[in-house]
């Protein structure tokens, strides 16, 4: 029952992707590990929303019934799948990689370590108790008063619940999170009948792996190497942070790192192929990431800032900087965006959508930038890799990787910028903490262009009339 329960998520996310990559102009056999690893995530979403819609139309938690709609909305799926393959006529690229003599070595050595990590992470998750702090303050704490409660009971700030009477009500510091993670967390404990921490938070192991499936995918669609692509995977899995977040499962961070990161990916891949798909998939995980945590408000208008920077002209950029640099002097910066809300700047005042306002407080936070980034441990060597890579990209890569590369990370570091040297944010910076999970969110992007770059410097493409207009 629990294989059941932690595979038709998976399966009906898959089988939706599937239908999504249809819709590809370039007609190219379905890429089995990438719709794998964007399915799962996508699929735990459907399935937290079944269950919060079986909630609010019949007001019980039923195991059964969410299972009846993931297959409903599976067949839905399949069938739309067929009609749009051309009545079954679907082909599935998931044959074996050819790995060279010379590098066969090599590879399997990181295959292996890389499966060891997730193996040795598997035990610690599945053995050790519930221990991150925020699992057992937010994500995992509601879900298990749900399943006690047998319903979504509510949860309000602590000033309402001192003031409420009623016994069914709770609060908690977070109490303004999305509920998607609690509600994911929930749906294993729920087909089991009994609470069981390291059964709730399980499925963040399994992000772990979608993980590695959603970068080694996108990477085969773009036709790497061998040994690229599973270095690639050896580089997220061993990054410690992320370890530590697969041994010790429960954070939201791992979650939005699929949804945030993965959506990044798409649209770096969209960045080099220019397949549309990838770019409507990266924008739909984008967009999901602002029910997993606030945050993704954030990423979500960093990456519509990154597809307006790959779309216009330089004149047409220089323009829009200058007119929002007009809008700030005078006073008109600040709209109200449909389903992200107040964006903008007013008063000293920096409003981020439903990440909140920021009121401008310039830290000198820099030397702590630097021992977060190339002195603590978390990211190995990831940051070093980075900076060596991208001067030897400016110099000698094509502009069709150099472009959308240089995009990405410079609008990384305004959000770092802004979050964290402009604001009273900064003070999160000593103890590593924050600073670190925000990063984290986004470190498939990271590896994917760690991948780009060197893919840029040691198997260029061709020119294309594209490269020479940029």
């Amino acid at each position: 029952m629990l294989i059941f329960a932690y595979l038709l998520p998976w399966i009906t996310g898959t089988i939706w992707l599937v239908w999504l990559e249809s819709f590809s102009a370039q007609r190219l056999p379905v890429n089995l590990p990438r719709v794998l690893g964007y399915g799962f995530f996508l699929g735990y979403f459907l399935c937290s929303a079944s269950i919060w819609f079986v909630y609010t139309v019949f007001g019980q938690l039923s195991a059964a019934m969410v299972a009846s709609l993931l297959l409903l909305l599976s067949a839905l799926g399949f069938f739309l799948s067929w009609r749009k393959h051309h009545h079954g006529q679907l082909v599935i690229s998931g044959q074996a990689l050819k790995i060279k003599g010379k590098d066969k070595g090599l590879a399997l050595l990181l295959l292996t370590l890389a499966i060891i990590h997730l193996a040795v992470a598997a035990y610690d998750a599945y053995n050790r108790p519930l221990l991150p702090w925020d699992a057992w303050t937010t994500w995992t704490y509601r879900a298990k008063i749900w399943f006690l409660n047998q319903g979504l009971s509510p949860f309000i700030s602590m000033d309402a619940w001192l003031n409420t009477k009623n016994p069914g009500i709770y609060t908690i510091p977070a109490h303004d999170y999305p509920a998607t993670v609690s509600l994911m967390q929930l749906w294993p404990v729920m087909l089991h009948g009994q609470w069981n921490d390291a059964l709730a938070i399980f499925p963040g192991l399994l992000a772990g792996a979608a993980l590695v499936l959603a970068l080694y995918g996108q990477g085969r669609s773009l036709g790497w190497p061998a040994l690229l692509l599973i270095t690639g995977i050896y580089l997220l899995v061993s990054t410690p942070l992320l370890d530590a977040h697969l041994a010790l499962p429960g954070y939201a961070d791992l979650w939005l790192g699929g949804f945030a990161g993965l959506g990044f990916v798409a649209l770096l891949q969209w960045s080099q192929s220019r397949d549309r798909t990838q770019l409507l998939i990266g924008l739909l995980f984008l967009g999901l990431g602002m029910l997993i945590k606030r945050e993704g408000s954030l990423w979500l208008m960093m990456g519509l800032l990154f597809v307006i920077m790959q779309v216009l002209s330089w004149k047409l950029l220089l323009a829009t900087a200058a007119g929002a640099a007009l809008a700030i002097l005078s006073g008109y910066s600040l709209v109200d965006l449909p389903w992200l809300g107040q964006t903008g700047y007013a008063d000293g005042v920096l409003y981020l959508s439903r990440l909140g306002a920021i009121t401008l407080q310039p830290q000198n936070v820099s030397s702590a930038v630097f021992i977060n980034l190339f002195s603590n441990s978390s990211w190995n060597l990831l940051y070093f890799y980075l900076c060596a890579s991208l001067p030897l990209v400016l110099l000698h890569g094509k502009p069709r990787t150099r472009y959308p590369v240089l995009s990405f990370l410079l609008l990384l570091a305004t959000v770092i910028a802004t979050v964290f040297f402009l604001s009273a944010e900064g003070a999160w910076l000593k103890d590593s903490t924050a600073f670190g999970r925000l990063l984290l969110q986004v470190l498939p992007a990271l590896i994917f262009i760690l991948q780009l770059n060197w893919q840029a410097l040691f198997h260029p493409p061709a020119s294309t009339q594209a490269d020479e207009k940029r």
